[in-house]
């Protein structure tokens, strides 16, 4: 496992230098575990709070106030008018517990231009986690400003991370912040190709969908607040990271073989926890398809097959999305000298077309090679395929995963190939990596095992359904599987209830709050007692 993941009976406790921090930090309260503030990490594993007054009397999970990371008075609005009005005091709770969670409890850092997001019980920053964490508050940005400024940290810092050493995923605190390097890295006495600092880095396991969440999550901030700060940050640093990310998508579409059969590889690793690694860590042979190759999963597992599907549909839509924004960009620059200075500047001034034609080929390759028809699905979309006839027919509940396809934005969950690929990964027969019983049911991962379903799979059944019966039967599995906790965990064994993994795993509480947001805008029947309409925009400008 490339995670150092923590079972419930075994917490990962995180270290802080107080002093260094507080000194560093002084518009944020104590983190978790100074100033008398219990570690979330075990905080979280012990019922807290008054329950709630539904039939599983779900616990309040949220630190005190003066122990929470970062307090945002748009969130805590939004959060009191959405619990006052919900039908399910549990679901409530649910809610209530987790759409501050990652302020609550994971900004372990924060500068005036440099955000630090830990994942959780791992006291360190995904990119691909740190993304979906923060995504869910960006909506209330025009209504809070400390809060703009902590996501335009978050930004700031992951272009950094990305381009000092692009193929990693995961990182240590910054050196501003005076927190010190963390021990615990999947990669100690690996081997890597580029090489990497474990000072700086905390894993460094190729995924296409670390670098594609900074473009999201880049062209979501941008679409909200209509900042460009973002971009002229640091010199204009943001476009050196963006060119990295599109020089990085070029190398990675090369196949496996040149002309003359030799082998190609930009990027390996091998050592003593990457055993797994096929070709001395080079992964397993592509051919050239116009995709994208990866070598890591979401879920931080090694490919059985390159061109990672949902990677691709990610892909089509965020570098189409960074076109969008580099041709609005430079409107503007017309009229900031500033941003015009930067952008006049760059080794490769069209981005935008460059962007566009890699999209174009990586959307024509995923319907030439990456749609199977099988026997009783119909045609559907594999999860995994090389180019070369190899296939992966399954899940993972990791996003970007099948079922998440229409969040992601590359279909909607009516076109007929995403409808036979949603019956078939979510049924016993159709995906080897289903897990059902009394406890919990669901797409389940190698990255544990095929006995535990991962909640995070259930609220992407929740944003991808059409019917109503599909939301309603996920959020009551949802509700029922936090083990009395009111936490969404990372996995559930589906027969044992009390055997989970990660009690405190943040991008799953801020996708199942992003979740209830969505319902409560587009079918707010399902989860009002007045059954009538509901407008995030509205609750905020009252």
């Amino acid at each position: 496992m490339r995670r150092d993941r923590a079972r419930n009976v075994a917490p990962i406790l995180l270290l802080l230098l107080a002093g260094a921090a507080d000194a560093k930090q002084p518009h944020l309260p104590p983190p978790n575990g100074n100033g008398g503030c219990q570690e979330y990490s075990s905080y979280s594993m012990r019922a807290q709070g008054t329950p709630s007054t539904g039939p599983l009397g779900l616990p309040y999970m949220r630190p005190p106030p003066g122990c929470r990371t970062f307090n945002s008075s748009a969130v805590e609005k939004v959060l009191t008018n959405l619990t006052s009005r919900m039908t399910d005091p549990d679901l409530a709770r649910l809610f209530e517990n987790t759409y501050p969670n990652t302020l609550d409890t994971t900004i372990r850092w924060a500068g005036p231009n440099l955000t630090f997001v830990v994942t959780g019980d791992i006291p360190a920053e995904w990119l691909r986690d740190s993304s979906n964490q923060m995504k869910v508050y960006l909506p209330l940005l025009a209504h809070d400003e400390p809060l703009r400024q902590l996501t335009k940290g978050v930004i700031n810092l992951q272009a950094r991370y990305i381009a000092q050493y692009p193929y990693c995923n995961a990182f240590q605190p910054p050196p501003e912040s005076g927190l010190p390097p963390q021990g615990g890295s999947g990669d100690t006495g690996a081997s890597v190709s580029p090489p990497d600092n474990l000072t700086i880095v905390w894993t460094c396991g190729y995924e296409l969908d670390s670098v594609l969440s900074f473009l999201q999550l880049s062209r979501l901030y941008y679409e909200y607040s209509n900042d460009t700060s973002i971009f002229t940050f640091n010199n204009g640093s943001w476009f050196t990271t963006v060119e990295g990310i599109l020089q990085l998508i070029e190398d990675q579409a090369v196949p496996t073989y040149d002309d003359e059969g030799n082998v190609v590889s930009f990027y390996n690793i091998s050592g003593p926890n990457q055993q797994y690694m096929k070709n001395n860590g080079r992964g397993p042979p592509k051919a050239l398809t116009g995709m994208i190759g990866t070598t890591y999963r979401p879920s931080d597992d090694v490919v059985d097959f390159p061109y990672n599907i949902p990677h691709q549909a990610m892909a089509v839509v965020e570098l189409r999305g960074l076109a969008s924004i580099y041709s609005q960009l430079k409107a503007v620059a017309r009229a900031d000298p500033e941003l015009h200075t930067i952008m006049s500047a760059l080794s490769a001034p069209h981005i935008d077309t460059l962007a566009l034609k890699r999209a174009n080929k990586v959307e024509k390759g995923i319907y030439e090679y990456g749609t199977v028809t099988t026997k009783h699905w119909g045609e559907v979309f594999a999860y995994e395929v090389d180019g070369f006839g190899g296939v992966a027919i399954q899940d993972d509940p990791n996003v970007p995963s099948l079922v998440s396809i229409p969040y992601l934005g590359f279909v909607n969950a009516t076109n007929k190939i995403y409808r036979n690929t949603r019956k078939m990964v979510l049924s016993r027969t159709g995906n080897p990596y289903y897990g059902f019983g009394p406890a919990i049911r669901g797409v389940t991962s190698p990255h544990v095992d095929e006995k535990h379903v991962w909640p995070m799979g259930l609220v992407s059944e929740v944003v991808s359904a059409t019917k109503d019966e599909d939301v309603l039967t996920a959020f009551a599995w949802l509700k029922n599987s936090t083990t009395g906790l009111g936490l969404i965990h990372e996995s559930v064994n589906t027969h044992d209830g009390t055997d989970y993994t990660r009690s405190w795993f943040a991008w799953a509480n801020s996708y199942f709050a992003e979740a209830v947001l969505q319902i409560a805008e587009t079918k707010p029947h399902l989860l009002f007692k007045d059954g009538k309409g509901w407008n995030l925009t509205a609750v905020l400008d009252a």
